[in-house]
């Protein structure tokens, strides 16, 4: 929880210091900040994947999830069912 509390914090600076940056390259004598901003924005990508705020990675994390959920679901059943063993080998393969 820790963690998502500090990314929570993390992403506002960095997208508030993103648009100042790029504010500031529209300025006639500012123009050196174009490479920083540059290599500026790269981290800032990394920073939005490492904290979950890339949307592609949020889906993926979404699918993953509704996944377990199924496998969980799978689990009981088998289990109402008689099926010990399988429910067994499947709560195994979640690594439980």
């Amino acid at each position: 929880m820790g963690s998502r509390n500090a990314s929570r914090r993390l992403k506002p600076g960095v997208e508030a210091t993103e648009r100042e940056w790029t504010r500031e390259t529209r300025t006639p004598g500012k123009e050196h900040k174009v490479s920083l901003l540059n290599e500026f924005q790269a981290s800032a990508a990394l920073i939005r994947q490492w904290t979950g705020h890339d949307p592609a990675i949020a889906q993926r994390e979404q699918e993953i999830q509704m996944l377990e959920r199924l496998v969980w679901d799978a689990i009981y059943a088998l289990q109402k069912a008689g099926q010990d063993k399988e429910a067994s080998r499947l709560r195994r393969a979640l690594g439980q």
